[in-house]
């Protein structure tokens, strides 16, 4: 809320283009198809939501859930067919008068969580058996991890105190709590921009960065855990992810 709010909707308006390939990945993993009911956790800003309901279209449905619903204000009034519906609910209880839901999409949002066994516990009752879970974020041991942890955490306006999960412990979490032998992909998706520049003020807004953390600072350390590199049109940032996805069994 407040600045990093802010913050975060200055990146993603002066960068509009950057996130383009995550939402080829969001399609290639989640795939959502028309008249599906699709249930976005974490939904920041509303980002991957308009795009969701794009491909559910006028007979599908998606619920925006977020802890603080002050970036989704207009996302309800703005869809193309009038499918979005925001509820603000933390991914742990998501108290939401809404279930059966085809699928369950979340990115960069579950690290937060503090309890993710009453998180996947609460997906799950809110699934239609048959229903997909899709999850991409940081996982433990990976350079991105290693990132927010030597410099995100520093850096950061308002901290980041997170937990991030391991492949090991996302597989109980999905035995414990009703869902099938999840999958992992190790995913990076190019963050491309005009000039070199642009990448470390990118990287400032999205992460509110403290004042005396400079844009040239967030580059170097982006530069320093992840990869970046100069392309035939310009930069391009390497963010890598991890997606998992897991189904809920339809027996048993």
């Amino acid at each position: 809320m407040g600045k990093r709010s802010s913050d975060y909707r200055n990146a993603l308006s002066d960068y509009a283009d950057a996130w383009r390939p995550d939402i080829a990945c969001m399609k290639r993993f989640l795939n959502p198809v028309p008249g599906e009911r699709v249930l976005e956790v974490g939904a920041g800003n509303g980002y991957f939501s308009k795009a969701i309901a794009d491909c559910v279209g006028p007979n599908g449905l998606l619920v925006a859930s977020d802890p603080s619903t002050d970036q989704l204000r207009e996302l309800e009034e703005g869809s193309q067919y009038g499918n979005i519906r925001v509820v603000p609910a933390s991914a742990d209880t998501l108290d939401i008068n809404f279930d059966g839901f085809d699928a369950l999409w979340s990115r960069g949002a579950i690290h937060h969580v503090t309890d993710k066994t009453a998180a996947f516990t609460r997906f799950a009752q809110v699934a239609r058996p048959g229903a997909r879970l899709v999850i991409a974020d940081i996982f433990a041991g990976t350079p991105l991890a290693r990132y927010f942890d030597a410099f995100i955490a520093r850096s950061c306006s308002t901290g980041h105190e997170v937990a991030f999960l391991s492949h090991e412990f996302a597989e109980s979490l999905c035995l414990l709590t009703g869902w099938g032998q999840p999958v992992f992909h190790e995913v990076i998706t190019p963050w491309e921009f005009a000039r070199r520049e642009d990448i470390g003020r990118f990287l400032q807004l999205l992460f509110s960065a403290k004042p005396d953390y400079t844009a040239e600072d967030c580059f170097e350390a982006a530069d320093r855990y992840l990869c970046v590199s100069e392309t035939t049109s310009g930069w391009a940032l390497m963010w890598p992810m991890t997606v998992m996805c897991a189904v809920r069994p339809t027996h048993g």
